[in-house]
């Protein structure tokens, strides 16, 4: 499998060919982001409702106060948190996804200058707010409202401070144990992972660096004579780290949803199963949990609609399956649609539960 699909072969034609899915499943993960946040704001989602039960509600309000003001000054804090909280959420995930968008376009044209500067702010910054509203959204909205300049300090934001919070974020995000925080902390903060983004995404951004493990080279300046025939950028893990970073955040606003009570069960079952089980087949080693529940679970569907022959799944076309609903018959050689959104959503999955 070189593609699942997703993606005009000619926009992928400057990336090697044996990354084609990978980059496609990371793009995935943007659109289904994309998609949650559209449909959480067609259904306003983020909106909060009070009634003004008392004469002295009407005239604080008649009075022009800001509505933010008017929830603390009347007694209703938690609505207020609740409404402020939201309101985050939704502009800070659309203006990260702007950036990962443009960065995987930005990839696919080989400019990996402007790929890691434009990951460097949802996946460095961005990912610890996403992080700390999950994690205590209270204290969130306490440092957002009186000291919000000091949201990202490194003063606690240091290596414990950041892998604590993961911790505790991708604890209350049912669905993360396809990682840790370990390694998520190492994919973007450790200067010590020669495979991590954290020299890339500095150097991408900085002509010249000094820090020890991350300096500019004598007679050199940062990219700047990156030759962008190079295929190191996609060989080097990017990939496989992209998308457990990109993968983490939408479970994380999936979390963040289901706090505004909008957040579909069903919904939640089918992109876990679909997007864990094609990252397993894609960047890891040995079976897969996933395609083994398929073909155990689901083998009196698994058949050719033409051949009629029995079908199995392979690790490898998996992400074409959980994604672009595509089945391959060895009998017949037929590449053929196959509903497997559909028949997941008849299945009684609690993949949530702990």
């Amino acid at each position: 499998m070189n593609t699942i699909g997703l993606i005009d072969p000619d926009r992928l034609q400057n990336i090697p060919e044996k990354h084609w899915a990978e980059h496609e499943f990371c793009f995935h993960l943007h659109d289904l982001m994309a998609a949650l946040l559209v449909q959480m704001e067609i259904q306003k989602a983020g909106h909060i409702r009070f009634e003004t039960g008392s004469e002295d509600d009407r005239r604080l309000l008649a009075s022009g106060i800001h509505i933010l003001d008017f929830l603390d000054k009347s007694g209703r804090g938690e609505l207020e948190r609740r409404a402020v909280v939201n309101h985050v959420c939704n502009a800070l995930f659309s203006d990260m996804l702007h950036f990962i968008y443009e960065a995987l376009r930005a990839l696919e044209k080989r400019k990996f200058t402007v790929a890691f500067s434009l990951l460097r702010k949802p996946l460095k910054e961005g990912m610890l707010i996403v992080a700390q509203m999950c994690a205590d959204e209270g204290a969130f909205f306490d440092r957002l409202k009186a000291d919000a300049k000091n949201l990202l300090s490194r003063r606690n934001l240091d290596e414990a401070g950041i892998k604590a919070l993961l911790e505790a974020a991708m604890k209350l995000s049912r669905g993360c144990s396809f990682t840790n925080p370990d390694k998520v902390y190492d994919a973007v903060f450790n200067y010590h992972n020669d495979q991590g983004f954290a020299g890339l995404f500095d150097k991408a951004t900085h002509l010249v660096t000094e820090f020890r493990r991350n300096q500019t080279e004598d007679y050199n300046l940062n990219f700047i004579f990156k030759n962008p025939e190079d295929d190191d950028i996609y060989a080097g893990g990017t990939y496989a780290q992209l998308a457990m970073l990109i993968l983490v955040l939408h479970i994380m606003q999936i979390e963040l949803y289901r706090r505004m009570g909008k957040a579909s069960k069903k919904y939640q079952n089918w992109m876990l199963f679909t997007s864990v089980g094609a990252y397993e087949a894609l960047f890891t080693k040995g079976r897969s949990r996933m395609t083994n529940f398929v073909n155990s679970n689901f083998a009196e569907f698994m058949q050719c609609r033409l051949c009629e022959a029995q079908l199995r799944i392979k690790k490898v076309n998996a992400p074409r399956l959980f994604i672009g609903e595509r089945l391959y018959c060895e009998q017949c050689l037929a590449d053929q649609h196959f509903p497997f959104g559909w028949l997941l959503s008849k299945v009684d999955l609690d993949l949530f539960e702990d």
